[in-house]
């Protein structure tokens, strides 16, 4: 019973509901759900979970980064233009990846060390990372060698995918950060930013860190993104960015910060994600596929919105019941 009100107390529970209730129906559709439907559904979203998985990072301590799909877009051209100027897939890979970091980094350092709202510092990145995309490859093309494709597709020991690799990976990284005495610091940053540096935690460091780590995620991703298509687009992130905050919201991680799991933006990608290929099997067009996205992130922002406000009239009370007595 207690093992019960646990689960579904967990923030992200809800999130995994929806993803297992939309699976189950996407299976009445389809025909049925196999182990070839999974493998394409991991890789095909891939990115879209390593981006959730770095945006809510960032929402836990009550910031965000609204650039991390100009860095998907960045990494994305980067391979390809090394790959046709001869060097190699592998070699490529790791430059692009390399670039995620520091413009991570970027981020990490304008907002941590310098202090500037984390809303109009990734607005203003995402600007310029976007831009340099461009100037890279002002148009989509390019090309990868399918050797890419086909390591991405294929399984670590014959058993895990690829991309399910990848996004552990980041899970890995980011549970064993959680497990130090920062993780419980940076809770308490989310929670409440004036106490956290009352308390003389390092906020510089965790804001650092988390937009660093977010950076990671996002290379992640554009290595995802460009092994599955093995083509570049300037803009093949365009839309990651909002849609990880979306996602992040659903799974339960509060606007706010300091309340959720990166397990709730996991979910919440994989949720919108079966959701979008629900509407399109049922043959909705993008403008329908648009409005049903930006529902839901309406809907979950209202949620969160309530959920932060029932919290804080919880302390409220606590605080006036202590006086009282």
């Amino acid at each position: 019973m207690n093992l019960f009100k646990k689960v579904t107390g967990w923030s992200a529970f809800p999130a995994l509901l929806l993803f297992l209730i939309f699976l189950g129906i996407n299976g009445v559709l389809t025909g049925g759900l196999s182990v070839y439907f999974f493998h394409s559904f991991i890789s095909t979203n891939a990115a879209a979970i390593c981006v959730a998985i770095g945006v809510t990072a960032t929402i836990l301590v009550a910031g965000t980064d609204i650039s991390l799909g100009s860095i998907v877009s960045l990494v994305n051209v980067v391979i390809v233009t090394l790959c046709e100027r001869g060097y190699s897939v592998s070699t490529a890979a790791l430059i692009a990846f390399g670039c995620a970091v520091v413009c991570g980094m970027i981020n990490g350092f304008i907002i941590g060390v310098m202090r500037v709202n984390p809303l109009l510092t990734t607005f203003a990145t995402s600007t310029a990372f976007g831009g340099i995309a461009l100037w890279i490859l002002p148009y989509p093309g390019g090309y990868i060698d399918y050797s890419f494709g086909d390591w991405y597709l294929g399984s670590l020991f014959g058993i895990l995918p690829t991309p399910a690799v990848l996004i552990l990976a980041l899970i890995l990284i980011w549970t064993i950060f959680i497990k130090l005495p920062f993780g419980i610091h940076l809770y308490a940053l989310g929670k409440d930013v004036k106490k956290a540096y009352a308390s003389g935690i390092n906020v510089t460091f965790l804001r650092f860190f988390v937009h660093t780590f977010a950076g990671i995620a996002a290379g992640a991703a554009g290595i995802c993104i460009s092994a599955s298509t093995c083509a570049g687009s300037p803009v093949v992130g365009a839309s990651m960015s909002m849609n990880s905050i979306a996602a992040a919201v659903i799974g339960g991680v509060s606007l706010n910060g300091g309340i959720g799991s990166v397990w709730g933006g996991i979910f919440g990608a994989c949720f919108l994600n079966i959701l979008i290929s629900i509407v399109v099997s049922a043959n909705f067009g993008s403008v329908v596929q648009s409005f049903i996205q930006g529902l839901i992130l309406l809907i979950g922002v209202v949620f969160s919105v309530i959920a932060a406000d029932r919290e804080l009239s919880g302390k409220m009370k606590k605080i006036f019941r202590g006086g009282a007595r």
